[in-house]
């Protein structure tokens, strides 16, 4: 029989060789041990998807969907595929960073700029016109030239005021904080675009550099919710390949004369060049 001194270290030693692994104890034993884990969520029911093993492939499964159809209709999707998809996204923004992400980086400078400073600078002078009333009442109450109930009521509502103020002081800081960080990550996401190396293959790093969240739509849709805030659609690739020239097959599936293509394409060229190259 093992005694209570054995089983507590025991018990310690599998907790560090666990965080040796990045695995993690308990109910969430597993949620750091594969590069998805806890990152894919079934955009239906909200829940988690686990990591499943089958002949020759890997998928990911709505924990729900797992125990009953009923609970959840979302069926599993390949890893595969969820990488591959991952790859087109981020050769699309590659594509489209001049069009796309370039004059995102640009509004929220702006509206960081314009917008909240403005604010700040109104709220933050209202607190300090309701300081400078409530001394001037208290002087006025001290030399009785003003009934105390009459100082109590106001000053009640003085501070009631500057209460509301420093609230939305947090909150408007809170959102520039928000907005300092996305701006900080948009242009890493630009920064890297402008490399101008399309992936060609998944790289892990990549993923964990750019990568919040996956919400996994339908067995053919997933949402690639950025760091930077962007929520990204794409269509789940069942194929597997990585599209290089996404914009060709994009112009294909909207027209499918040749001509009618090259039109399309010489618009593009003609209204917005710097979307090409």
């Amino acid at each position: 029989m093992v005694n209570h001194e054995t089983f507590n270290r025991a018990q310690v030693l599998l907790k560090e060789a666990a965080q040796k692994r990045h695995i993690e104890t308990g109910s969430h034993k597993y949620q750091h041990h594969y590069l998805f884990s806890g990152k894919i969520i079934c955009g239906n029911c909200g829940t988690t998807f686990k990591r499943q093993t089958r002949p020759n492939k890997i998928y990911w499964a709505c924990q729900r969907h797992l125990k009953s159809a009923k609970q959840c209709p979302i069926k599993a999707v390949p890893e595969a595929s969820l990488e591959v998809t991952f790859c087109n996204m981020m050769n699309k923004l590659i594509y489209s960073r001049k069009f796309l992400l370039q004059p995102l980086l640009e509004n929220l400078q702006v509206q960081a700029n314009s917008d909240t400073h403005g604010r700040l600078n109104s709220l933050t002078k209202r607190i300090k016109a309701n300081d400078h009333k409530a001394e001037t009442l208290t002087q006025l109450m001290q030399t009785g030239l003003l009934d105390r109930a009459i100082y109590i009521n106001q000053t009640t509502k003085l501070e009631q005021d500057t209460y509301q103020c420093q609230e939305k002081l947090k909150q408007l800081n809170g959102k520039n904080t928000d907005s300092a960080n996305n701006f900080e990550d948009v242009r890493t996401l630009l920064n890297w675009c402008q490399q101008g190396k399309q992936l060609t293959e998944f790289d892990e790093g990549i993923f964990q550099e750019f990568v919040q969240q996956i919400v996994v739509n339908s067995s053919n849709k997933a949402t690639f919710i950025l760091k930077c805030g962007l929520a990204l659609p794409e269509k789940l690739n069942k194929a597997a390949t990585i599209d290089e020239h996404f914009f060709r097959s994009i112009i294909k599936q909207r027209y499918n004369d040749p001509i009618k293509q090259a039109e399309y394409l010489y618009s593009i060229i003609e209204s917005e060049g710097d979307l090409i190259g």
